[in-house]
């Protein structure tokens, strides 16, 4: 049995694990499962001129952009679901400060797909007739030279980097989830199979025989875990399924906030840079307020 290698860090040191440019993947989709503790403490650190690779992405993908730290995303949406659009996404675009290829959401999911099975690209006629690969330069045409068909040619999402939020895992990179995943869930593992350079942040750090007792929740092997951090509540304001839910006051609060620059640095001064680590976070927005979000039967 190869030798065990503890990967448990702090969330200041995973986060230094993310330079400059970085070609970044965020689990989580739409308001659910994101890893926002990780992504505050990325516009803590002042990272730059990312890129961001997604399917469906929201406030993490939102943050990132308000505070600077982007220079392109790769998606199909960036969007806060019920409660409107993405504000300093959707400002960022009109003002020409962010570089954006959309694509369809089930193309953007298959990008993720084409890097899990180490592909170049994947051909599809999904695109035919619709004006993405008039505004998306990425997406080529290619003739298929068995029919003559033409098909549109899809690069793979390759992310150098993927970070995911999760219930449980071991001090040695063991991810645990629950048995009956919804599809927010099923996307972050495809996403955890596109890379080398894999972070997930935990609600919860369990003892390897937990582990070995709940084998068949092991969605996520040790080999494939670069760095665990233990992070409650580490996905707030969005919610992480089966635990807690998506804290929509929060949520709203924030999407008013940021609908102009004043009131998104206000967000940031008091939500981000006025607390120095997640622990004040919490305490920041109160154990009462977090404790209503708790799911019966939840339970780690």
């Amino acid at each position: 049995m190869p030798e065990l290698k503890e990967k448990l860090i702090d969330l200041k040191e995973a986060a230094s694990l993310i330079n400059d440019g970085t070609r970044l993947a965020l689990g989580g989709f739409g308001i659910h499962n994101h890893p926002i503790a990780f992504v505050h403490e990325l516009i803590r650190k002042s990272v730059k001129d990312l890129v961001i690779v997604g399917h469906v992405n929201g406030i993490e993908v939102d943050m990132l952009v308000g505070a600077g730290c982007v220079q392109k995303v790769e998606t199909s949406c960036v969007g806060l679901e019920e409660f409107g659009l993405a504000p300093c996404f959707r400002r960022a675009v009109e003002l020409g400060e962010l570089r954006v290829a959309e694509y369809s959401e089930t193309i953007a999911f298959e990008r993720f797909m084409c890097s899990s099975r180490g592909q170049s690209f994947f051909p599809t006629r999904q695109l035919m007739g619709t004006d993405l690969p008039r505004y998306n330069t990425d997406i080529k045409e290619v003739v298929n030279p068995f029919d003559g068909f033409t098909y549109h040619a899809i690069s793979p999402a390759e992310p150098e980097w993927v970070v995911i939020h999760a219930p449980m895992g071991d001090r040695y990179g063991n991810i645990l989830f629950f048995d009956n995943r919804q599809l927010p869930s099923n996307l972050d593992l495809i996403m955890a199979q596109t890379t080398r350079n894999l972070i997930v942040t935990v609600e919860q750090i369990v003892e390897r025989d937990r582990v070995f007792r709940l084998s068949h929740m092991n969605a996520v092997p040790r080999f494939r875990t670069t760095a665990i951090v233990e992070v409650p509540y580490g996905a707030h304001p969005s919610s992480c399924l089966q635990v807690y839910d998506c804290d929509k006051e929060h949520m709203k609060m924030y999407a008013e906030a940021a609908r102009d620059i004043d009131g998104f640095n206000d967000y940031l001064g008091e939500y981000i840079y006025g607390v120095d680590n997640h622990t004040d976070y919490l305490k920041l927005i109160g154990i009462k307020n977090l404790m209503k979000l708790r799911f019966v039967g939840g339970s780690l």
